[in-house]
């Protein structure tokens, strides 16, 4: 039996702002290739977890290794080089409003790895088949609908050849008929071998394409199962309440 490679590995992570703890001592290791989706009520940590495994979010005590890298105590060259192979997929897109879909793809691998621009555009371009959007490669965000611009974030994010995408809560900004239309993509990307966080309030698309899924309440990890497991037949009564409450059954 091959022994799975870790890709992520939190130890003992705790983050605070002032008195408010927002992690409370979690130890984590998220398999390579796997997909993980962090679920929860507002305000449990959900996204402040998932910007910890790029630092974006410095930690208040504990440590984080992505790819056999620590990343936690680090100067800014290490993160710098590290977050290279960590796709973000954010809320709000983040666009350069000022350029086109195709300039907004390779401008990070053309800044940060030099790679030959003809090579870029060609691996751009695909990605953008791969989502869809191949005929706006010369629009500006503005001229995109929401949809679109999530799926050209999800295009940017691919094109820098990452090991990890982490995407935090990638269609809570959208409009309910373009929702489908960005998870549809998100499970597409899912079948390559990249390991994906996600963060996520869609409970259809999570018990889809889920390997695993944890659920965070007060700063701690309750469940950490399958998503059958999870939602069908959680361990924890706080679990329970939640999914009573989004699902509108009793998990007895």
């Amino acid at each position: 039996m091959v022994k799975e490679k870790t890709m992520i590995e939190m130890q003992n992570l705790t983050m605070k702002y002032g008195d408010l703890t927002v992690l409370n001592d979690i130890s984590l290791k998220i398999a390579e290739g796997s997909k993980t989706v962090i679920i929860g009520p507002s305000g449990a940590g959900k996204s402040t977890l998932l910007r910890c495994i790029n630092l974006f979010e410095k930690p208040y005590s504990g440590s984080v290794t992505v790819n056999g890298q620590v990343l936690t105590n680090q100067k800014a060259k290490v993160l710098y080089k590290a977050r290279q192979d960590i796709g973000m997929v954010f809320q709000s897109f983040n666009l350069y409003s000022h350029k086109t879909v195709l300039e907004n793809l390779i401008f990070a691998p053309l800044l940060l790895k030099h790679e030959p621009k003809a090579e870029l555009v060609e691996r751009a371009m695909q990605n953008l088949e791969k989502v869809g959007l191949a005929a706006k490669k010369d629009s500006f965000p503005s001229q995109l609908s929401g949809g679109q611009q999530q799926r050209v974030a999800i295009a940017r994010a691919l094109t820098m050849k990452p090991k990890v995408i982490l995407f935090d809560e990638p269609t809570s900004a959208l409009d309910p008929e373009m929702i489908s239309e960005v998870l549809g993509i998100m499970e597409e990307v899912a079948k390559e071998n990249i390991t994906m966080v996600f963060v996520t309030h869609e409970m259809g698309f999570a018990r889809h394409i889920a390997d695993r899924l944890l659920f965070l309440e007060g700063g701690h990890i309750i469940e950490d199962d399958t998503p059958e497991n999870v939602i069908g037949n959680p361990k924890n009564e706080r679990t329970r309440m939640f999914f009573s409450k989004i699902l509108g059954v009793s998990k007895n």
